[in-house]
C-alpha cells in the first residue's frame, strides 16, 4: 500500500513553537509556503528542512525579484485576488496529492493580525466543502481546528478543553460526552458554544450544518 502523504501548508501568521505543530513541519513530506510566509521558511534551519521538498505560492506580492530568482522552479505565482494565498496554497497541494491517500496540515494560520487569522480559520469550512473527504487540520500552538458536518466521534481526554463554533446558526448542534451537553441547541453568537470540556475519552458531534471545532493540547489545569 502506498505510504499515505503529509503535506504542511505554512501561512504567515508566525511559525509555531509547540512541539506538536513543529513535529508536523519537521516530518512533512512536503511544504507548501504562502509567499507572504517565505521570510519566515527562510529563518528555519537544521538537517531537517534539507530533505523536505517545498514550493512557494501566491501572488508574488511578498516576494522580491531576488526571491523570485532564487526560488526558480518551486516559485508558483497565481495572480488572481478573489481568494488569499491559503486558499491557493491548499488548491495547489489538493491537485498534486489525492486527498484520500492525503493528510492536509495547515500551520501558522493564526497569530499577527486578528482578521487574518479570524478569515483562515474559517477557511477551513471552504476547504471542507471544496474538498470532501479530506483530512485537514489546523495546528497551533495552543491546540488543533478541524470542520466537520454530519456526524463524528472525537478522541480527547478528561478536562481537554473543546470549544465549538457553528457557521450556521440554524442548525442545531447535538454532542454526546462534554461537560455542558449540547441537546439541540442553536448557537446564535460564535462564544456560546464554546469553551466545553470533555468528560472521558471521546465525545461525539451532530449537526446539519457546518462546524468549526477547536481541542486543546492539554487539559485544563
Amino acid at each position: 500500500m502506498e505510504k499515505r502523504k503529509h503535506i504542511v501548508i505554512l501561512a504567515a501568521g508566525g511559525l509555531p513553537t509547540h512541539h506538536v505543530p513543529l513535529r508536523a513541519l519537521h516530518e512533512a513530506d512536503m511544504v507548501v509556503c504562502c509567499d507572504s510566509a517565505y521570510d519566515d521558511w527562510n529563518q528555519e534551519n537544521g538537517d531537517w528542512k534539507a530533505t523536505i521538498p517545498y514550493v512557494v505560492i501566491g501572488d508574488g506580492d511578498s516576494l522580491t525579484a531576488a526571491d523570485k530568482h532564487t526560488l526558480g522552479d518551486r516559485w508558483i505565482e497565481v495572480s488572481e485576488q478573489d481568494y488569499n494565498d491559503l486558499h491557493k496554497a491548499m488548491e495547489y497541494a489538493t491537485k498534486q496529492f489525492t486527498i484520500h491517500n492525503s493528510q492536509f496540515t495547515i500551520l501558522g494560520a493564526t497569530g499577527r493580525r486578528e482578521d487574518h487569522t479570524l478569515g483562515n480559520i474559517s477557511y477551513l469550512v471552504t476547504f471542507a466543502e471544496e474538498h470532501p473527504g479530506a483530512d485537514i487540520e489546523m495546528l497551533t500552538d495552543y491546540g488543533r481546528f478541524v470542520s466537520m458536518t454530519g456526524s463524528r466521534t472525537f478522541a480527547c481526554f478528561p478536562r481537554q478543553q473543546v470549544s465549538i463554533f457553528t457557521m450556521n446558526p440554524d442548525k442545531p448542534i447535538y454532542s454526546t460526552g462534554l461537560r455542558w451537553p449540547l441537546d439541540g441547541f442553536h448557537a446564535r453568537r460564535w462564544w456560546q458554544a464554546s469553551l466545553n470540556e470533555a468528560l472521558g475519552t471521546e465525545f461525539s458531534l451532530r449537526t446539519e450544518g457546518h462546524l468549526v471545532v477547536f481541542r486543546t493540547y492539554e487539559p485544563k489545569s
